[in-house]
């Protein structure tokens, strides 16, 4: 069968971003609002898109690193595909010619692709077939999401028992959530961030790039920055963003007091429920620890994770993988040598 009017384009960010909100497996992180988020940390931007009698079919935003004259491609939940291969095919085959022409050492694709999901098969016999080599995942490979197809009271019967305790724990005591909209509230959320983040051991980003995320995305009204308060005082934030199907909570920071009180526990709630109101199918929790195989019995988390996962788990979500990355390495010494040093 012969497809004469096949089309490779790029797509303009509008155009882009709905046919990304439009598709199943469209991510935020597809989003030209996040390419823009990006942008301001050095990386830049192409989109290329597959077009059969102009219409968008497949696609892929790709974020650029370059480095000693060469540079780095990279495709988070991405690319966006067609259920056509001969169209995924030539998706494939313009993002390589175009890598080349930018001395490009690797692309590297992590699909939006749940293990068991429907097109699982058109997905991995895509890239295996087209010789792409399976690699570690910078996103979260594992998640925990809930299903927001059900009614709110039927979304709180499904939590755990202990977290509608908590919930209403949360309420007795007083903990009020309110909605940030000010450069103050930012203030508050970085606040709670970085002490999150020491606590816990892990790195945050700056203000300016919270910023950024937080604004591009709400300028759609598709951001959240939700404040908990207890006592009058900020204990506990989280920032959730929506794209599509999907909203995903991007950021979260409390401090001790929070623990106390149940605040976390509350503000999820909230947060669940405005997904529901965006029209969302599903609430993603972005991200837990990788179980391990033990022989005769369940998946074990590591004893120190083992907590982040009840919490997560607790509001009625199911566990989910990702299918892992996958790499077109095109110049195979410079990769060896190099790979590592684009930071992706």
């Amino acid at each position: 069968m012969r497809y004469p009017a096949i089309t490779v384009i790029h797509p303009e960010a509008g155009p882009w971003d709905t046919f990304v909100d439009q598709h199943p497996e469209g991510h935020l992180l597809q989003q030209s609002r996040w390419a823009a988020v990006k942008q301001t940390t050095g990386w830049a931007c192409l989109r290329i898109g597959i077009c059969d009698d102009g219409v968008l079919l497949a696609g892929a935003q790709i974020l650029i690193k370059k480095r000693y004259g060469f540079s780095a491609w990279y495709i988070p939940r991405g690319p966006v595909l067609a259920d056509d291969q001969l169209l995924n095919q030539a998706l494939l085959a313009a993002l390589r010619s175009q890598a080349q022409q930018q001395r490009a050492v690797f692309v590297r694709m992590e699909p939006n692709m749940v293990v068991g999901s429907k097109r699982e098969r058109i997905v991995t016999r895509l890239l295996e077939n087209a010789g792409l080599q399976t690699s570690e995942s910078t996103q979260p490979q594992h998640s925990v999401q809930v299903d927001l197809e059900p009614t709110v009271d039927a979304l709180l019967a499904a939590m755990t028992k202990g977290h509608r305790a908590d919930i209403k724990k949360a309420q007795k005591l007083g903990v009020t959530i309110r909605v940030g909209t000010t450069d103050a509230d930012l203030d508050v959320f970085v606040a709670l961030m970085a002490e999150t983040g020491a606590r816990a051991g892990f790195a945050v980003h700056s203000k300016a790039y919270y910023a950024e995320v937080w604004e591009r995305f709400r300028q759609k009204q598709r951001a959240l920055l939700l404040i908990a308060e207890y006592n009058g005082t900020p204990v506990a934030a989280a920032m959730v963003v929506a794209s599509g199907q999907t909203a995903c909570y991007l950021y979260g920071g409390s401090n001790a007091e929070a623990f106390q009180c149940a605040a976390n526990h509350l503000i999820q709630w909230h947060a669940i429920q405005w997904a529901k109101e965006q029209g969302c199918a599903s609430y993603d929790l972005w991200g837990i620890p990788q179980r391990t195989d033990v022989a005769d019995g369940p998946l074990e988390a590591p004893a120190e994770m083992a907590g982040l996962i009840r919490f997560k788990k607790g509001f009625g979500g199911h566990e989910v993988s990702f299918y892992p990355a996958y790499t077109d390495v095109l110049l195979p010494l410079v990769y060896r040598a190099a790979a590592s040093r684009f930071n992706i």
